[in-house]
């Protein structure tokens, strides 16, 4: 049976791969190189990195903001050449020698156009430059010049129902910034790239990249951001109801004359919030002229870190009386 079936595959195979097969083959890969000649042929444009390299750098010289990697070269002309450009890597890279450009002042700015020249001789007389990206090639640089800043943590930061974020920090909370003396005159703080984050109900500690600075270099470059998160927790507390610039011989007096600030707090502060640290204080020119005898009450004064706040009740209310002496 085994041998039967062999054959049976055999005969296949010969019918398969007859004479008509092979001239359909040839005839196929014969007008495919033709198509791929006519293809070539046609004009096109195509973008070609061009590597750039900074060479010669004094190790006393910090690079604050290095130059592109690459120029981006857009090129017009027959796509054989092309091809041939893109994937030879025949345009070479561009150099730039360090001490050819260094006017100690800290940064070098070079039009692209200046430096295109060795890619214009590397090219063949039917190849046209289109366009090139960036028009300016430029780099900074000091010698050590750096100062310690602080970081901040910032983004779009939220906690989950029923819990508030206490707190935000960098890890490490300071980094060195290297710079000219313009710029590091200038900055109080450098700041994360922003951090999105929503829902958040437990401590979390990520990676985040620094933000960048033109002309600058910090050291390091990333920080660890960690947010802090405590759970939420209602509390009341009763604050009396004060009263400011009355004229002599006049009080204020209100019914109630004590009200409950009702308000969110996390756990780890909930002892630290008492009743002095609101304030509920009437002055006289909020009354003087009321003739409802009804005033509504807001807060003057409250602590950090509480949130939904009110007032109960948040209206009460009052006579001016005659003080007695």
């Amino acid at each position: 049976m085994p041998h039967l079936q062999w054959s049976t595959v055999k005969k296949l195979l010969r019918r398969f791969f007859n004479r008509n097969f092979w001239a359909f083959l040839f005839f196929l890969s014969l007008s495919a190189g033709f198509w791929l000649f006519l293809t070539l042929e046609d004009i096109y444009e195509v973008e070609i990195s061009v590597p750039v390299t900074l060479k010669g750098v004094p190790d006393n010289v910090v690079l604050t903001t290095p130059p592109p990697n690459e120029i981006k070269v857009r090129v017009k002309d027959h796509g054989g050449l092309l091809l041939k450009y893109k994937y030879a890597k025949s345009l070479g890279t561009i150099t730039i020698d360090f001490k050819d450009y260094d006017t100690r002042s800290g940064h070098v700015a070079l039009p692209t156009a200046t430096l295109m020249r060795n890619i214009v001789n590397r090219l063949q007389s039917s190849t046209s430059i289109v366009a090139f990206n960036p028009d300016t090639l430029e780099y900074f640089y000091n010698f050590g010049l750096n100062k310690t800043i602080p970081v901040k943590v910032v983004g779009d930061i939220t906690a989950d129902t029923l819990y508030c974020i206490t707190d935000c920090t960098a890890n490490p909370e300071k980094v060195k910034v290297y710079a000219s003396p313009e710029i590091l005159d200038t900055l109080t703080a450098v700041y994360t790239q922003p951090i999105v984050m929503q829902g958040v109900s437990e401590r979390k500690t990520v990676s985040v990249p620094l933000a960048h600075i033109k002309g600058a270099k910090t050291v390091p470059d990333k920080v660890k951001a960690t947010i802090s998160v405590d759970q939420m927790t209602e509390n009341s507390l009763p604050v009396k109801i004060e009263h400011i610039n009355f004229p002599a011989g006049k009080t204020l007096k209100a019914f109630p004359g004590i009200v409950n600030v009702v308000f969110q707090v996390g756990l780890k502060k909930y002892r630290d919030i008492t009743s002095d640290k609101f304030a509920i204080v009437v002055s006289y020119d909020e009354v003087a002229d009321n003739s409802t005898n009804r005033l509504h009450l807001t807060l003057k004064a409250q602590p950090e870190g509480i949130t939904h706040v009110r007032i109960v009740p948040d209206e009460v209310e009052f006579i001016i009386e005659d003080s007695e002496y």
